[in-house]
């Protein structure tokens, strides 16, 4: 197969890329930006592909914008992009193996055109559930894709927070620096967090599934035997409004757990503070004054 290896000089970055019969590969680049916009076309050929491992661990990318012609990521094509948080690709395009594993800060992923709900629900995916078959799914964003999403969500939650742990020890890794507790505490912190990005995004979501999830988030609140929906709540969407109105209207702020939410939220999430005040004001000032009156 004829193939030429190429270089492409783009403001502050270098674009590397093969050209091969059917188009161009892109397998790599070289600079300090933290956006990466890939052109549709190179020496006249088509973009069609992002090759393995074509930007694997590109500790300064925060947004890659792919056009229409590409039809594939190949494996590993942007995995351990810890800053990586936006991904849009204007093409309906296949996945490898592991495209963004370890995507850490993964917050939007546009594989095509998506209901913005699917793309969140996506990227979701990324670091906080075992799915590659939904990633991959060229379904993706259908009815049927969100319910699969859906179904994987609820035999996640049903799954022992203790396997995880299990498992890396049965693998062999003794040595995981990790103890029993924290990976517990850490396998019900995802859960929690995909509840709530899937009640934040209810695209096609089923009373049976909003159930479950809103019950999942309530186990789990302040004043639970264990309260990680709460503390998912207050680091990660610490500064997200739409969060704390949501988890207050489901029930999971209420009377008896408020002035300890107030205590652990410090002065510099100003907002969630004033929040969690202004809802205690407008929802259990009278009841107070009226148990006052009685007594």
């Amino acid at each position: 197969m004829e193939q030429e290896n190429g270089k492409l000089q783009l403001q502050n970055i270098i674009l590397y890329y093969i050209v091969q019969n059917e188009g161009v590969t892109v397998t790599g680049w070289n600079g300090s930006s933290s956006v990466l916009t890939v052109p549709e076309e190179i020496e006249g050929r088509s973009v069609i592909a992002v090759g393995r491992k074509a930007f694997l661990r590109s500790a300064m990318l925060e947004r890659a914008v792919l056009p229409e012609t590409v039809t594939r990521m190949e494996d590993y094509a942007f995995a351990q992009c810890g800053r990586l948080k936006e991904v849009l690709s204007f093409g309906k395009v296949s996945l490898g193996t592991g495209v963004f594993k370890g995507c850490k800060s993964m917050e939007r992923l546009a594989l095509g055109e998506l209901l913005p709900d699917a793309q969140i629900l996506l990227a979701a995916l990324c670091c906080h559930m075992k799915a590659d078959y939904l990633l991959n799914d060229m379904e993706r964003g259908s009815e049927s894709w969100f319910a699969r999403w859906d179904q994987r969500l609820s035999s996640f939650l049903q799954e022992n927070d203790e396997e995880s742990y299990h498992d890396l020890v049965f693998c062999g890794e003794e040595d995981i620096g990790i103890r029993m507790q924290d990976q517990i505490m850490d396998e019900r912190k995802q859960k929690a967090y995909l509840c709530f990005m899937r009640l934040l995004n209810p695209a096609f979501l089923g009373e049976t599934g909003r159930k479950a999830f809103e019950g999942y988030l309530l186990n789990h609140t302040k004043g639970c035997a264990s309260e990680e929906a709460w503390q998912i709540l207050r680091e990660q969407f610490a500064d997200r409004m739409d969060c704390y109105r949501l988890f207050a209207k489901i029930g999971g702020i209420n009377e008896s757990n408020l002035e300890g939410m107030l205590e652990d939220v410090d002065e510099a999430h100003a907002e969630a503070r004033a929040f969690l005040i202004r809802y205690k004001e407008e929802n259990f000032r009278m009841q107070d004054a009226f148990s006052r009156f009685t007594l």
